[in-house]
């Protein structure tokens, strides 16, 4: 299976292979491309399921993320039909305009019972098939509906998920992540990673000039109504480029970032070793914000690989029992905002700055971080049994994890 997903992408025809196979056609021009095609672990197109995706990507329904995700599940399934002995094993995806609501439900008990996935799993690829089942029973500005009945009609057909805890990394988690490393630039982007609460598909686009403004601001004094001292901000606004955007656009969002890390970062900018790779760039908004060993800019992969590496390190030394993921990081930070009581004046103020903070769009995806598993219990109190503010403890991490950055540093 394989999905490609093309946004503006320049297409030379006169490149094409149907040149040397028609006598006297004529291709000799660029076009622009728009759309998706999914093919099947055999190489043939799927073109339902591509018209589908394709319609939903260029009219910017959904984004990058999502076409490759309902790609992936709709073949998933399409895998398990050509399985069936009432079907056959080449079946095409043209199947999906008869396919009948028993054979669906066969599926989810299939992978309730088969390969034991959870029951969010379910539902996602149970949302994946909704959506493709209700746009083949549409019409759409070109063609009449390609379906009749509809097994959809009453909702969903999968069970509704289990509500269970979010599991996330702790602060005591993160502690053992940056101590597992000896590279403070490794060590700022995993605090940088928790107290920001970005995706790692957002921290590659975070620049040397988006922490200018932050550490300006953070430079500012602020006078209180009730005294004439000046109050130190504890958390700093950070303009991040979000992900999840309709049609894979970006989508800004603000995020609070404690001062402890602002100025973590703001040392790890002015080591030798960023301004030896920060010189290859022209300006601070080309200039990426964090490096890699090799002084390139981090891919995706590249951050997933740093957490299994780390995570696998500190595992081997019995101080952790699991891998921790990117965005068990990002759970964690919407745990430490809800726990932080300087933060908003009741739990709902709370809830609503998680939900600016992560860039989701409904309150309501945000409220499955309000079951609080115990062990965020146990990271949020000091020895006194006090609530630590997130500013106080990014502080705290600061003082006790920070190293120098020399001139005769490599990494």
């Amino acid at each position: 299976m394989d999905i490609k997903i093309c946004s503006n992408r320049e297409l030379d025809l006169s490149k094409s292979y149907l040149i040397s196979e028609i006598l006297d056609l004529s291709l000799d021009q660029k076009v622009k491309v728009n759309g998706v095609g999914v093919f099947d672990d055999s190489g043939k197109i799927l073109p339902i399921i591509s018209e589908y995706l394709s319609y939903q990507f260029k009219h910017e329904k959904i984004a990058y993320e999502t076409a490759n995700t309902y790609g992936k599940n709709l073949t998933y399934f399409l895998k398990y039909i050509r399985s069936r002995p009432d079907y056959n094993d080449d079946e095409t995806d043209e199947v999906f305009i008869t396919v009948p609501g028993y054979v669906i439900q066969e599926y989810f008990t299939f992978l309730s019972s088969e390969e034991r996935r959870s029951s969010a799993t379910i539902r996602n690829r149970d949302g994946a098939i909704y959506a493709f089942i209700n746009f083949l029973c549409s019409c759409t500005e070109d063609r009449q509906p390609l379906r009749e009945d509809n097994p959809y009609s009453n909702g969903y057909l999968s069970k509704v998920p289990k509500r269970t805890p979010i599991i996330s990394c702790t602060l005591d988690d993160l502690f053992i992540l940056i101590k597992s490393t000896q590279s403070e630039r490794e060590r700022v982007i995993l605090q940088f990673l928790y107290d920001s609460g970005v995706r790692r598909s957002e921290l590659i686009r975070v620049t040397l000039k988006d922490f200018r403004d932050p550490i300006n601001f953070n430079s500012e004094k602020f006078i209180s109504a009730d005294s004439d001292q000046p109050i130190h901000a504890g958390y700093v606004p950070l303009a991040i480029k979000g992900s999840k955007g309709r049609g894979n656009q970006i989508k800004p969002r603000w995020s609070l970032v404690s001062s402890a890390t602002i100025k973590r970062i703001q040392k790890y900018h002015a080591s030798p070793l960023y301004k030896k790779h920060a010189r290859k760039y022209s300006s601070p908004d080309e200039t990426p914000a964090f490096f890699n060993a090799k002084g390139t800019p981090y891919t995706r992969s590249a951050i997933n690989k740093l957490l299994e590496r780390l995570s696998k390190r500190a595992i081997k030394k019995g101080r952790l029992n699991r891998i921790i993921s990117p965005h068990k990081l990002r759970h964690g930070n919407a745990y430490a905002i809800l726990q932080s009581n300087d933060l908003g004046s009741d739990y709902l103020d709370r809830l609503v700055i998680v939900q600016k903070n992560l860039g989701h769009n409904q309150l309501s995806t945000t409220q499955m971080y309000t079951s609080i598993p115990q062990e965020i219990y146990n990271s949020i109190c000091d020895e006194n049994g006090d609530l630590i503010t997130r500013s106080e403890k990014m502080r705290r991490l600061s003082e006790q994890t920070q190293l120098k950055i020399g001139i005769k540093d490599i990494k």
